[in-house]
C-alpha cells in the first residue's frame, strides 16, 4: 500500500516536471498544444510511459509526437538536474493517449441518442 502511494506521488512529480520542461524549455516548433494526461510507471520505477493528448489535425498531432520523440533525451537530462534528490530517473517514452478520443466518441453517441429520444 505504501509502495503504491509512493509510486503515485512519483508519477505526479514526473508529470508536473515533464509538463514544465515541455512548456518552458523546449523550443521545437513541431510541438503544438500537448497535454500530459497520465504517467504509467513500471513496477520497478525504471521506465515511464508518458501519455499525451495533442490538439490539432492528424498532421499536427504527428508533428508534435515526432518533436516529443526528438526531445526525449533533453527532457531526461532536465529531469536529472531538477530531481537531484531522486536516486534515478526512469527511462521515458511518449505515447499518444487515445482515451480522450474514445470519450469524445461516446459523448457524441450519447448526444445523438438524446436527440433521437427527443424527436420521438
Amino acid at each position: 500500500m505504501v509502495l503504491e502511494q509512493k509510486k503515485k506521488s512519483f508519477e505526479k512529480l514526473l508529470k508536473r516536471n515533464i509538463s514544465t520542461i515541455i512548456y518552458r524549455k523546449i523550443k521545437d516548433p513541431r510541438i503544438g498544444f500537448v497535454t500530459i494526461t497520465r504517467i504509467g510507471l513500471s513496477n520497478d520505477l525504471h521506465s515511464a510511459k508518458v501519455y499525451v493528448s495533442v490538439l490539432g489535425t492528424k498532421e499536427e498531432q504527428e508533428k508534435s509526437m515526432k518533436g516529443l520523440y526528438s526531445a526525449t533525451n533533453f527532457i531526461k537530462t532536465e529531469l536529472v538536474s531538477e530531481l537531484k534528490n531522486c536516486r534515478f530517473i526512469p527511462a521515458i517514452s511518449f505515447c499518444y493517449d487515445h482515451e480522450l478520443e474514445k470519450v469524445h466518441q461516446v459523448m457524441i453517441k450519447i448526444e445523438n441518442l438524446s436527440r433521437e429520444n427527443k424527436d420521438r
